[in-house]
């Protein structure tokens, strides 16, 4: 097909933004035809001196609807505040304090629904104490030789191989070195009887001195306090135990703090939303304005009726 002089200006727009854009972007026509729904093939002859011999128009709104959606989530992004990195609350205050507690070699187990800042605690933990091993544990990883895979992986074992007996005593070699080591265990509802035996045995492996600075953090749902409670043999070593299902006030207001929140109607709005169904994590990735708290009850409020 030769250019033609009298094309449709609504087509032309959106071949040259195409070809703007893929080269701007860096994209593939095989790129670009998943996001904007139509063959490789077809988008590099429209986009093309020549143009597609086929529907153009057909072509030029499917480009056009993919420029609209880039433009959509541009815009939401210039609206949404700046997200907050990790800030001190009530709860994340309790939470650091056990770990202090059992890295002077005592075992704690708090159980926190989701929304509660366990996990960016023990992360905020982790990133600034010295020999401190984070382990996101994962369903698969219960099992206990997943499980040492994935704590010989947080110590910085590279691909961990080897059989049960032989990872976990390479586990104990490496707390052996290190003073004060605390391994942290998030989602640790996930971990299975065989797998707390093995941790239980560890301190116990240990020699004399290094045995009584051993740590170990059980961090997960209410479901990791049940688990522990059926475990006698380990549940008595538990020195520090904590549970909470929905933040604190307090915690709400430092949440506010963190996120510029100043007007009391978008501060008693933001207690309502976060005191249920996720706690702090239901206000993430949202501008906290008070029409926004309130868009976000009202779904919330739905899913809760839906389930």
């Amino acid at each position: 097909m030769e250019a033609s002089t009298d094309r449709n200006p609504f087509i032309e727009e959106q071949r040259q933004w195409l070809v703007r854009f893929k080269e701007e972007a860096d994209f593939s026509w095989p790129q670009l035809a998943k996001r904007i729904g139509r063959p490789a093939g077809t988008l590099s002859q429209f986009g093309s001196a020549k143009g597609y011999n086929g529907d153009e128009l057909g072509v030029a709104e499917k480009v056009n609807a993919f420029r609209q959606s880039l433009e959509k989530q541009r815009a939401l992004a210039a609206e949404l505040p700046e997200v907050p990195g990790f800030f001190r609350t009530e709860t994340t205050d309790r939470l650091e304090y056990m770990l202090r507690f059992a890295q002077m070699g005592q075992m704690v187990a708090a159980a926190l629904e989701a929304g509660c800042s366990k996990t960016e605690t023990a992360q905020a933990y982790t990133r600034k104490t010295p020999n401190v091993f984070y382990v996101e544990l994962r369903k698969s990883a219960g099992v206990t030789n997943n499980m040492l895979k994935m704590v010989l992986e947080a110590m910085g074992v590279k691909d961990p191989k080897g059989g049960t007996f032989d990872m976990s005593a390479q586990v104990c070699e490496i707390l052996r070195k290190c003073s004060k080591p605390l391994i942290i265990f998030d989602e640790a509802q996930h971990l299975t009887e065989a797998s707390l035996e093995e941790i239980r045995s560890w301190p116990d492996t240990l020699d004399g001195a290094r045995a009584a600075i051993t740590g170990i953090a059980f961090f997960g749902n209410i479901g990791i306090l049940q688990k522990l409670a059926r475990y006698a043999q380990l549940s008595s070593r538990i020195r520090l135990r904590h549970e909470q299902r929905t933040p604190m006030p307090a915690d709400i207001e430092a949440l506010a703090d963190a996120w510029g929140v100043s007007d009391e109607a978008s501060r008693k709005q933001l207690h309502v939303v976060c005191s249920r169904l996720g706690g702090l994590r239901t206000a993430e990735d949202v501008p906290l304005a008070l029409d926004h708290l309130e868009d976000a009850w009202a779904e919330l409020d739905f899913r809760a009726v839906a389930a």
